[in-house]
């Protein structure tokens, strides 16, 4: 056999035979999977604090308990985030399954990334190395269970298929009908996950339609057809269930209605057109002038960069919706972002990394988003690990009242049964979780009886339910005075934990 024809570039430099080269790829994957084990390692010993992660672990206690969601508990996301946390039950099983789940989205960011860049292993090792690094580390909080974590896998499925199948516009191996079907059910599982995920969709939509050789109306139609009805079945099934559980109102208004006013209670009082700020629907503009941009010049741009392009605007629109500074938002975005290096090896698309990083720190920066050190994070599990820090000390990088939650949660669970409820008046939902119980009435933290004005609802389902134990976690948050009085009239004192104080029914 000629060497000659098995002679190609390995990812690191250098020519090699297909036999080199592809032990070369199994060390440089297995290098980065290491890696990825330590930077996601911490998490899987992680004190469980996060809030929100406490929210979702008792929702998805509360449905083994036979609830269901938003009729019956509280929270303003789709299902498939608390059916999860259901499954898993507890803490731990949530954080393995999130580090199984990271390192299989990866693979498949890197399958992806293969597709895209079929001849370059630099490009695509490199795209893969920095998406696995930044969705992994602390910054952008990696390390916690949130949607956008779970989100990214379905969406990096989705645009795999529907490069592979519908990048080369109307030719013999366009996807079929069933496929097209399936990728449009893949973005919905996306954003049954989080609503946000929507955009990844749009940006799907977008495609089809930028990658169109010659724009044939019958055939894009059928196109978009099919998609839409394959994103229209998993949520048309959700929508069956609660209307079959008399929840349909509590799940559209919760999940996604709701929504609406949240996309401008961060905005204070710039000017606002038809309820919107005015800066979101400038940021639309800016992501239809994209759009035409691509439509216009569609003939000097590749497939590859019309994608990467189309998917980072509309998901750093997703990302900064509610202009929310929480970074895990910007997870969404960071897919295409780190495909757009892989352009660094090609002549022509070399510029694109460089404008579209240069959007991402200015969004960074512009919404002041918060920004979690990660040395001091690795820092102390390792430390720790090494055993040349204490537990306390440990635990006390957390939040000095972490030891606090534990005990509170020890407490509550040996001191009940199971089926028994309690209520916290704080924002520490994870009491909840730690400690196996459910909440009385339908909220699991202060803020939503807050901002729902639920004060009244929440003191008869106290005064129904009589739980024998309330507690307070003595955060600076606003009066309860109702709450106080019932506390005054049938509690008393019988322990506390630093900050937090557990009542008990006379």
């Amino acid at each position: 056999m000629n060497i000659a024809l098995l002679k190609r570039c390995n990812p690191l430099g250098g020519i090699t035979t297909i036999m080199d080269r592809k032990k070369v790829i199994l060390i440089s994957l297995l290098s980065l999977f290491i890696t990825v084990v330590l930077l996601r390692l911490p998490s899987l010993f992680e004190p469980f604090t996060y809030g929100d992660e406490g929210v979702y672990l008792t929702l998805g206690q509360a449905l083994r308990r036979g609830l269901v969601f938003y009729r019956d508990i509280h929270d303003n996301k789709p299902p498939l985030l608390y059916l999860l946390a259901a499954a898993t039950y507890n803490f731990s099983l949530y954080r393995v399954l999130l580090f199984s789940w990271s390192l299989i989205t990866i693979f498949a960011f890197y399958k992806l990334s293969e597709i895209i860049f079929p001849k370059n292993d630099k490009a695509a090792f490199l795209a893969t190395t920095l998406f696995a690094v930044l969705t992994s580390i602390h910054t952008f909080e990696g390390n916690i269970a949130n949607a956008e974590n779970f989100m990214m896998l379905p969406t990096i499925i989705a645009f795999t298929l529907l490069f592979e199948k519908e990048s080369e516009g109307e030719s013999e191996r366009n996807a079929s009908k069933p496929m097209i079907f399936f990728i449009g059910t893949l973005f919905a599982l996306a954003v049954l996950f989080k609503a946000p995920a929507g955009f990844d969709f749009a940006a799907g939509l977008t495609l089809l339609f930028l990658w169109a050789k010659k724009i044939n109306f019958f055939s894009l139609v059928k196109k978009y057809l099919f998609l839409i009805l394959g994103f229209i079945f998993p949520v048309s099934l959700t929508i069956v269930y609660y209307t079959w559980t008399h929840a349909l109102k509590d799940y559209l208004s919760a999940a996604f209605l709701q929504n609406i006013g949240y996309l401008s209670s961060w905005s204070g009082e710039k000017t606002k057109a038809t309820g919107l700020p005015f800066p979101l629907l400038e940021r639309a503009g800016l992501v239809f002038l994209v759009v035409l941009v691509l439509f216009v010049l569609r003939n000097k741009f590749t497939s590859a960069t019309k994608l990467v392009i189309t998917w980072f605007s509309f998901s750093l629109f997703g990302a900064l919706l509610s202009s929310r500074p929480y970074p895990h938002y910007l997870l969404q975005p960071l897919a295409p972002l780190a495909l757009s290096f892989g352009f660094l090896y090609q002549k022509k698309e070399k510029l694109v990394p460089i404008v579209l990083t240069a959007t991402f720190i200015f969004s960074f920066l512009t919404f002041k988003f918060w920004l979690y050190p990660n040395l001091p994070y690795y820092e102390n599990f390792y430390l720790f690990a090494l055993k040349e820090r204490s537990r306390t000390d440990y635990l006390n990088y957390f939040g000095t009242g972490t030891q606090d939650l534990y005990q509170t949660a020890s407490f509550l669970k040996a001191n009940t049964s199971y089926n028994e409820k309690t209520f916290i008046w704080g924002n520490q939902p994870s009491i909840y979780a730690l400690a196996e119980r459910a909440p009385v009435g339908r909220y699991t933290v202060a803020y939503h009886i807050i901002d729902f004005r639920a004060y009244t609802q929440t003191i008869e389902a106290l005064n129904q339910d009589s739980p024998r134990y309330v507690v307070s976690t003595g955060e600076e948050i606003q009066s309860f005075p109702a709450f106080n009085s019932l506390i005054d009239d049938q509690y008393h004192l019988v322990k506390e934990f630093g900050k937090i104080k557990i009542y008990e029914r006379y």
